[in-house]
């Protein structure tokens, strides 16, 4: 065996990234009689919830009184990975309710308010399509709907529940540097689960069981927990562009919404459509480029009676 220089970290495998996430959920897991798991249908959040599954099966982590397991559907996903989290809320919906008494068990699609949807806000009140300076789409198609319903659930449950998330180091610097702020302050150890406790009058407290697997755990579980275990995950890998059957090296893709206007290419749909059974979603490239077109002056709502000093009207909008 190779001995390390002072220079050099042990890496962590797949199973030893499994084992942290064991003791983080056996740990936090215990003192909640109600968890939720937040479902994205991205592969963070389904290897967060497919392991979750399988631990539970398995009896290697406590089960508690009820599970909730929300799917955050922006309406605005590739079809392929819309198609694909349904999928495996249903596979999760039928392999956890065997475990749980009746009515302990539920999957909900949660999707936003009719006002808030992406076209409906922005087609229908004039406002702009999203961009970094202006990013209301993130709140409106997701955060407030997932909020609204946990606060129901906080209600039905009668007391405070354990949110966990898929967030991973690695996706993001700003959530790096956020992950590493809030383990500093709480004496957190994020080898063993990023874990954020709350008021006792919150909703919930929060774990990230994953939050120390690197991009290749991910996919490696992914690939795992479609051949081996029987959850349909394998449509994931080929949407992000990590196909599993051609050999390639894991990379780290993140995907959004369809044409996300905030990315300079979006990369995820060009995987898409390139593809034979795919290709009929082709026209949606054209959506960058309208996003672009509608943001331009002219297209601007402007308030009555504002003028800039050459006479010409202000560009200002009304949200």
């Amino acid at each position: 065996m190779r001995t390390l220089s002072l220079f050099e970290e042990e890496r962590l495998t797949l199973p030893k990234s499994i084992e942290l996430s064991v003791e983080s959920l056996r740990h936090y897991g215990s003192f909640y009689k109600h968890w939720a798991i937040a479902f994205s249908g991205g592969k963070d959040s389904a290897a967060t919830a497919t392991l979750v599954a399988h631990l539970l099966e398995t009896e290697q982590i406590p089960k508690p009184e009820s599970l909730t397991i929300l799917y955050a559907d922006t309406r605005q996903e590739l079809p392929p990975l819309h198609t694909s989290a349904l999928n495996i809320l249903a596979a999760l919906r039928d392999r956890l309710q065997p475990l749980f008494n009746e009515g302990c068990l539920a999957t909900r699609v949660v999707p936003p308010d009719l006002d808030h949807r992406y076209f409906v806000y922005m087609l229908g009140r004039g406002v702009p399509p999203p961009s970094n300076t202006f990013r209301w789409c993130t709140p409106k198609l997701k955060v407030m709907s997932m909020e609204r319903e946990l606060e129901a659930l906080r209600q039905a449950r009668g007391e405070k529940f354990l949110m966990l998330t898929g967030v991973r180091i690695g996706e993001s610097a700003a959530r790096d540097q956020r992950i590493a702020v809030s383990c500093t302050k709480d004496g957190g150890e994020c080898g063993q689960g990023w874990f954020q406790h709350s008021s006792s009058g919150a909703i919930a407290d929060k774990l990230a069981p994953i939050v120390h697997w690197r991009v290749c755990h991910v996919w490696d579980w992914l690939l795992q927990a479609d051949l081996e275990l029987g959850f349909p995950t394998l449509e994931i890998a080929k949407v992000y562009g990590q196909d599993v059957s051609d050999g390639e090296e894991p990379i780290n893709a993140r995907t959004g919404c369809i044409g996300c206007p905030l990315v300079q290419r979006d990369a995820a749909l060009d995987r898409v459509i390139a593809q034979p059974e795919w290709a009929y979603l082709k026209p949606l490239a054209k959506l960058r480029p309208l996003y672009w077109e509608v943001k331009k002056p002219q297209y601007r709502h402007r308030k009555h009676g504002e003028v800039n000093k050459d006479g010409s009207l202000s560009a200002k909008q009304n949200r």
